[in-house]
């Protein structure tokens, strides 16, 4: 898999506006913030029919209460209905339209004149990053490289880590990112996370499915037979080394020891739990 860029990888912002210019005005300052959230600019609408259509890919919808018709909030009630509805902050013409909007269902609302740094502790908040509060170095948050520099992973996202020379690879279910925090380091400052599968990559507890024993038959080779592990919102599966598979076994769901052909099975007797080789 190729490594993504925060411009195609994070979460979708969309930005529902009364007319062109404002769409233009509110999508400079969320340019700004993409170097700093994961975050991915959508295209702008100003209509609500197409707000509907470009919802299904957004994460978070910005949207101006100043759309004809009450459009806007139409919007924001039908989302709210919508299990899979994406978090919507509120984007209000003037004080005068704050005793309505505190009537909607939404993550946050603004008011005008809109500010930079108003407009990221909303988002902040949609995408449930600490709470709305600023993000720090000591954030449940990875820093990973763009472009335009470092901006935050959040770790609650994070599939597994691999060290791969001096960088190492951070996977979410959307997409992957590079950081160069060192894979020791980000095992120490997140307890309770990960657990060590390889001398190269940590797996996040939360995101293991199960576990499939590989056998020489299975992999069509003659290597030791050895366990992989199914992830959550990934495809591939990811090996364990011999010597870290104690470590590993604990934490496959409801401490069952393996999985075939995606079909948990029941507990594994100790004599088939096989010891892996460790991975080159």
């Amino acid at each position: 898999m190729a490594v993504t860029e925060l411009e195609t990888g994070a979460p979708g912002v969309l930005i529902v506006g009364r007319d062109a210019a404002f769409c233009a005005r509110l999508s400079a300052q969320l340019r700004g913030l993409s170097r700093r959230l994961p975050i991915r600019r959508l295209a702008p609408v100003a209509d609500a029919a197409l707000a509907r259509q470009s919802a299904a890919q957004s994460a978070v919808v910005l949207l101006d209460l100043g759309l004809p018709d009450a459009a806007g909030h139409a919007l924001a009630r039908e989302w709210a209905d919508r299990q899979d509805g994406p978090a919507v902050i509120l984007l209000l013409p003037s004080i005068d339209s704050q005793a309505l909007a505190d009537l909607l269902p939404a993550v946050d609302s603004l008011l005008p004149p809109l500010r930079a740094e108003r407009l990221e502790q909303a988002l902040q908040r949609a995408l449930g990053l600490e709470g709305g509060r600023r993000l720090g170095p000591s954030a449940e948050v990875l820093l990973a490289r763009g472009r335009d520099g470092e901006f935050p992973v959040p770790v609650a996202q994070v599939v597994y880590l691999r060290a791969s020379g001096k960088s190492v690879s951070i996977r979410t279910a959307a997409a992957e990112f590079v950081t160069d925090q060192p894979l020791a380091a980000l095992l120490r400052g997140f307890p309770g996370r990960f657990v060590q599968v390889h001398r190269s990559t940590l797996v996040a507890r939360a995101a293991i499915a199960g576990a499939s024993l590989v056998t020489p038959e299975a992999s069509g080779g003659d290597a030791d037979p050895y366990w992989e592990l199914r992830l959550h919102g990934v495809p591939e599966t990811i090996p364990v080394a011999r010597r870290r598979w104690p470590d590993v076994r604990p934490w496959l769901p409801g401490g069952l020891a393996a999985a075939r052909d995606g079909a948990t099975l029941e507990a594994v007797p100790l004599r088939h739990c096989l010891p892996v080789p460790e991975a080159s």
